[in-house]
Parts: structure tokens; C-alpha cells; sequence
């Protein structure tokens, strides 16, 4: 569903009209990102697919994991730890039906099973015995991941918190700052003379012109004739 769409759909929901506009628009993002894991998790019957999504949520609280490749691992460790239930399970009616029989290859398979969900936890960092670490390794770890984070979203104000997932703005301290006159625009409209000069001189093109100020070929034409042209025209009176 449509991220817009969903926002809307669930304001007039009446389990949600006491939440405000940034938590019906992070359980949106929660919803979305479910409904994408479901597909990951193709296979697991319903309960399974629900404690799956369940477990994977838990573990993305409990640790930072932010890149891309870690909820990919994620996505395949949470599978297999799933499947190493229904194998115990499936193992478990097998001793009720046959006396305390074990079937041999699935304890095999739960064996290589659960080695391999050893490794994955493993590759992610969550084997570490968090009381045992030391301040400094525990902060070096959430400062590499933060700084993970800030070379994604490069540019943006509103970021996550690498610990506790919790958004949070940065805002610029301005004191020492002084104030100038905007290049790109005059006005409200987006204009830059530098550029214009040379368009002018036939140093760039029209298409070049609209390329670098993100507009169309028309809007070009727009503020050569309407704005600088009269510019230029008054200038050479005076």
C-alpha cells in the first residue's frame, strides 16, 4: 500500500485518533516494513510468519543494526531460528508416535540449523556479552554504527538514534553566522544571473540552462524574457 494512503487509512481508524501525526506516521512505517518482511519470510504459515515478525522486531530494538546487509542477515537468521522450532516441534510429535524414536535427519538438520544461526548471530555482533565490555568498546561500537548512519543520510536534520531508534533533530548553532543574499533566486522565483550571463553569451545552452536549476526548457525562456532581458534593457538606459 501507498505510504500517503496508509497514513490517511489509518487517521480514521478510531484505535489511532488519539496519536498524534509522527506516531500514525511511524506505524505506517512499521506496517510498510511488515508487510515487506512477510514476503521475506515465504514458506512459514501464518503463527510462524507472526512470531517471526515479532522476533525480528526485537531483535532490531535490542541492537542497532542499520545497514542494509545486517536486517538482510537478520531476515535469514530470524528464518532459521523459526524453522528450528518447527524441526523440534515436528521432532517432538515423532518421539509421542513412535515411542521415543528420533528421527535422525532432522536432528541433523536441527544441528546444522542451529550452528548456522551461531554464525549469523555471530557475523552481527550479538554473541557479545554486553556487562563484559567495556564502556569504551560499547561507545566505539555505537559511534562506528552512527557514523554509518550519518553517511546514508547525509544532509538530513531528522536522524535515528543508533542505541535507542528514537529520531531526533540536529539543529545548527547559527551565532556565528551571518546572513547573505541568496544566488539562486530572486524573489520567490529561482533565478541566478552568473548563469544567465553566460546563457546570454551563449557560453551554455537552454537545455543546460533548465539542467542545472532543475527546471523546464520553458521556465528558461521565462525569466530571460521577463527578468533579465528588462534587467539588462534598464541598465543599458541608465
Amino acid at each position: 500500500m501507498d505510504r500517503d494512503k496508509l497514513i490517511k487509512k489509518l487517521k480514521t481508524l478510531k484505535q489511532y485518533n488519539r496519536l498524534s501525526i509522527e506516531e500514525i506516521e511511524k506505524l505506517a512505517d512499521q506496517k510498510l516494513m511488515n508487510e515487506e518482511l512477510l514476503v521475506s519470510f515465504v514458506g512459514l504459515n501464518a503463527n510462524e510468519k507472526k512470531r517471526a515478525l515479532e522476533l525480528y522486531n526485537r531483535y532490531l530494538d535490542e541492537h542497532a543494526f542499520e545497514a542494509l546487509a545486517e536486517k538482510s542477515t537478520l531476515i535469514n537468521l530470524v528464518y532459521l531460528e523459526i524453522l528450528n522450532d518447527r524441526i523440534k516441534l515436528f521432532i517432538e510429535q515423532e518421539g509421542k508416535d513412535k515411542a521415543g524414536a528420533i528421527p535422525i535427519k532432522m536432528t541433523e538438520q536441527l544441528i546444522a540449523n542451529t550452528s548456522q544461526i551461531m554464525e549469523l548471530k555471530e557475523k552481527l555482533g550479538m554473541m557479545k556479552d554486553v556487562e563484559s565490555e567495556s564502556a569504551l568498546e560499547l561507545m566505539n561500537e555505537l559511534k562506528e554504527k552512527a557514523l554509518a548512519y550519518y553517511e546514508t543520510h547525509a544532509g538530513c536534520s531528522v536522524i535515528k538514534c543508533p542505541y535507542c531508534q528514537q529520531l531526533f533533530n540536529l539543529l545548527m548553532d547559527v551565532t556565528n553566522l551571518s546572513p547573505e543574499k541568496c544566488s539562486f533566486f530572486k524573489g520567490t522565483l529561482l533565478y541566478n544571473l552568473p548563469l544567465l550571463n553566460l546563457y546570454h553569451l551563449k557560453r551554455v545552452t537552454k537545455e543546460e540552462v533548465a539542467a542545472i536549476l532543475g527546471t523546464h526548457i520553458n521556465y528558461v525562456d521565462y525569466i530571460y524574457n521577463n527578468l533579465y532581458l528588462k534587467e539588462l534593457n534598464n541598465d543599458t538606459k541608465n
